[in-house]
């Protein structure tokens, strides 16, 4: 009996992340799309000025940035093109959110300034 116990209790606790994933209702917007599937991807977040300092020590600077406005966030990328670190972030609220980072990164076109325009002015 302890032995049945026991091998039920491994399968309760095992789960399936490939079974969770699947019953992950697909939103509206992809109905159009039937190949493609809604990926869950954990990130690491924390507050603007501390992620920044990360980025800034591995000697970063901004190469793009865009606008989601509907979720009122900004993505950026970051480069170091001596080193070849990377990282894009998404900032919301007071939070800066690790989207990627990686080595071997480089320009694959320069980026165009928007004259005049200073990045600040990108966030909310």
């Amino acid at each position: 009996m302890k032995h049945l116990v026991a091998i039920l209790a491994v399968f309760l606790l095992m789960g399936s992340q490939t079974l969770a994933q699947e019953t992950i209702p697909e939103p509206e917007d992809l109905k159009e799309f039937p190949n493609w599937v809604v990926a869950q991807k954990p990130v690491i977040c924390g507050p603007i000025k501390e992620v920044m300092d990360k980025v800034k020590e591995f000697g970063e600077e901004p190469i793009s940035a865009s606008v989601d406005a509907e979720q009122k966030s900004v993505v950026m990328s970051y480069i170091n093109e001596t080193t070849g670190t990377a990282t894009v972030l998404e900032i919301q609220g007071k939070w800066a959110c690790i989207l990627s980072q990686g080595v071997g990164g480089t320009l694959l076109s320069l980026p165009k300034k928007i004259k005049g325009m200073p990045i600040k002015h990108l966030t909310y």
